[in-house]
């Protein structure tokens, strides 16, 4: 589910790029107090993502502008809706040095259509990390021994993929409370093979932004893709994708997903 929050610029000011830990802080602070404080937390996945404040341009007094909460925990969503209408509705919210007036609020259901071709894009960068056991697989060769590397574009695309769509599976895995293996449509055509759910790749572009994290300022690169279903894959593990981001750090923001018909 997702929680679509209209704003309007308080005053004019810079637009803030690194917001992402502002807006994981003011998430935080919603659920203070209610049975989802424990994320705060919680090591691992938290299963919530947000997309940036949109247009993401500077701003100007009155400007209106748009959030995006997204989790695949309808009932987390109606906490942050519930605590959203009863502090701040109507009234300013600061995210880092940015206010906004919150003009309205709505929850929605993304609808994937069944059987027909549509597409993912990335509404924020995806962070995809390479642990240092498949160096040698893949002649992946850092500067440093690092313990893992950020995907970049001059790394294989499977290689994306298949980190991809394993962090996925775990991240489904564990919110279904289940050992299942993966969870194939029975629509899915005869011989596709293990790793089928992100086989039309697009690469847009590759970014890197500072975010702060645990009291220190770290660079993180990921990137920017569009991604291509013929309409018989698993719908239920694209709808958690879209809910819960794709990727790593998607309570910070990143992973965030829209679908295209």
């Amino acid at each position: 589910m997702r929680l679509l929050i209209r704003l309007s610029s308080s005053e004019d000011g810079r637009y803030e790029m690194q917001y992402h830990y502002h807006l994981q802080g003011l998430i935080y602070s919603l659920l203070k107090g209610s049975k989802y404080d424990f994320l705060h937390d919680k090591e691992g996945y938290k299963f919530f993502c947000f997309s940036n404040i949109f247009p993401a341009f500077d701003l100007k007094k009155g400007d209106l502008r748009t959030l995006i909460l997204s989790s695949p925990d309808n009932c987390l969503i109606d906490c942050m809706y519930t605590a959203l209408s009863k502090r701040y509705l109507y009234k300013e919210v600061e995210v880092g040095r940015m206010k906004f007036n919150i003009r309205s609020l709505e929850r929605r259901q993304v609808l994937i259509p069944h059987g027909t071709p549509f597409s993912l894009i990335t509404g924020t960068p995806i962070i995809a990390r390479i642990p240092h056991e498949k160096y040698k697989q893949y002649q992946i060769r850092p500067r440093w021994d690092y313990e893992y590397v950020y995907w970049r574009s001059e790394y294989p695309v499977v290689l994306f993929a298949s980190q991809l769509e394993n962090n996925l599976i775990h991240k489904y895995m564990e919110y279904c409370g289940t050992d299942r293996e993966y969870p194939h449509d029975e629509e899915q055509p005869s011989g596709a093979d293990r790793f089928t759910l992100f086989q039309k790749c697009m690469f847009k572009k590759q970014i890197s932004t500072q975010v702060l994290m645990k009291e220190t300022t770290q660079m993180i690169i990921g990137s920017i893709w569009r991604f291509d279903f013929e309409g018989w894959e698993n719908t239920d593990l694209i709808r958690f994708a879209i809910d819960a981001g794709l990727g790593e750090r998607n309570s910070l923001g990143f992973g965030f997903m829209n679908l295209v018909n």
